[in-house]
């Protein structure tokens, strides 16, 4: 079987699935490549296109990324509009530049709202044979029963951290322990692995959260009010935020279990130790538990400003031996 994603990382189920389909000819006219952002969607989406068009370059009259700017549009929100499909549906019923096939990738496929999958839905009732269409989302309870059923879904998940840590040290040069750190904390996203290169924002954040989830352990409410208030303001992050608790918790079990050589955020020993000695090991167990618990519930797009205030109560209860619990 030919090599057709050289460039994607991991995902050996996508590349199987979506290879048998190129050397079969047996290319559907619509798919979702569903799954968290910076994982591999969108290269895996382009090389694809590239193998379906026959070409080796990305930047191809027969391969079309949508946006509202492709065709056109300015407007201060990021959703597909239904302007921009029905300029879509124009183009797709023009046959290929140069190929016998077009390929059109919607990068934020899960944002278009139910007039623009009606519009969209036209198409793919009755797609040309030479077009195929790759939405690109997130969320799938976004799209509409009816689009569901037209196309096929392809899933992709979080990479293991020793592939994102393969990655950064082989492709982007960092040493061992810098690309362990990011890998740990990016979320088994490549892409969220490389915002951290260069942008200091997301190291400030992470030096917040632990530093909020120490102050937990101090005596008094303030300090829980104050985290609570800074998780607030975190809402466009919070898939990074919850992965960076997530990781410094885990750590917190590793110390009370003795198994410090598993600890991932070493440059936090100083904070790891203080948080240490104010928990039993089933109290860092339980702030595990805890955190993973309203990852949930922040993903059921449950009252975010609520769901922050619990979590901080829950977490600042664990840590001082309460007799309740503030739960939604």
């Amino acid at each position: 079987m030919p090599e057709y994603f050289a460039g994607l990382v991991g995902h050996d189920h996508v590349k199987y699935l979506l290879s048998s389909a190129l050397d079969s000819g047996k290319i559907g006219h619509a798919y979702i490549f569903c799954g968290p952002k910076g994982v591999g969607r969108y290269t895996a989406a382009a090389e694809f296109a590239k193998s379906a068009v026959g070409t080796s370059k990305r930047v191809h009259p027969d391969i079309i990324t949508v946006s509202n700017e492709w065709c056109g549009l300015e407007s201060k929100s990021d959703t597909i509009l239904a302007d921009t499909v029905s300029e879509m549906r124009k183009d797709i019923y023009i046959k290929p530049y140069s190929g016998s096939r077009k390929v059109y990738i919607v990068p934020k496929g899960d944002t278009m709202n139910a007039a623009s999958q009606n519009k969209l839905l036209k198409v793919f009732e009755e797609p040309p044979g030479y077009c195929t269409i790759i939405l690109i989302a997130e969320n799938l309870s976004r799209f509409l029963p009816t689009v569901l059923s037209r196309a096929s879904v392809v899933r992709f998940s979080p990479l293991p951290e020793s592939a994102v840590k393969k990655y950064l040290v082989e492709r982007r040069g960092m040493d061992e322990a810098d690309a362990e750190l990011k890998a740990a904390i990016s979320g088994g996203s490549i892409g969220e692995a490389l915002t951290l290169l260069n942008n200091p924002e997301p190291e400030q954040i992470r030096s917040r959260i632990i530093d909020g989830l120490v102050s937990l352990s101090e005596s008094g409410g303030r300090n829980m009010i104050e985290f609570s208030n800074y998780l607030k303001t975190q809402k466009d992050n919070m898939d990074f935020v919850f992965s960076l608790i997530r990781s410094f918790l885990n750590d917190l079990v590793h110390i009370k279990l003795g198994l410090e050589d598993n600890i991932v955020n070493k440059d936090k020993s100083a904070q790891l130790d203080r948080l240490a000695s104010a928990s039993s090991e089933k109290t860092a167990v339980q702030m595990l538990d805890i955190a993973v618990k309203y990852e949930r519930v922040y993903k059921t797009n449950a009252n975010f400003r609520m769901t922050m205030f619990c979590m901080a109560c829950e977490l600042w209860e664990e840590l001082h031996g309460r007799n309740y619990r503030s739960t939604i």
